[in-house]
């Protein structure tokens, strides 16, 4: 299992992390050149047991995947798992600080191939992603 975590300190109250965060539509406004379009396709906009069905491009090549959230806590987490594909975990972490919001991206994956080399190219070009991701969340949030 893969495991991938990027922690970033934004100057905004939790709250305003969590409106961005916690609406999945509005994925594709941080996740750039990877993620194009989010749909929610339960009838529960938000909270466990919400799906999504996302559409993009990754490394290069189209992909569709589809997410549940498994667990929910308002303005402090959201664990998701992928329901199509292989083994994918992820979650949104926010913690109040002096400043504002510590967030952290975490992931945890299982690849579907054996080859060593590519998995290590994977898991970092998929840290790169995440790094970028958490600095664009902080980019989106403090600018408004």
């Amino acid at each position: 299992m893969v495991h991938i975590e990027e922690t970033v300190e934004i100057k905004a109250p939790v709250e305003k992390v969590w409106a961005l965060v916690s609406d999945a539509e509005r994925i594709p406004e941080w996740a750039k050149g990877y993620t194009e379009k989010v749909t929610i396709t339960s009838k529960q906009l938000r909270g466990v047991g919400a799906t999504t069905h996302e559409v993009g491009v990754a490394f290069g090549k189209p992909y569709e995947k589809d997410f549940i959230a498994t667990e929910w806590v308002d303005k402090e987490k959201i664990v998701f798992e992928n329901t199509t594909g292989w083994p994918w975990k992820g979650s949104w972490i926010m913690k109040p600080t002096k400043e504002g919001t510590l967030f952290t991206y975490t992931v945890d994956f299982e690849l579907p191939f054996k080859a060593e080399r590519l998995k290590e190219v994977f898991r970092k070009r998929y840290e790169e992603l995440l790094e970028k991701w958490v600095q664009n969340i902080k980019n989106i949030v403090e600018k408004k």
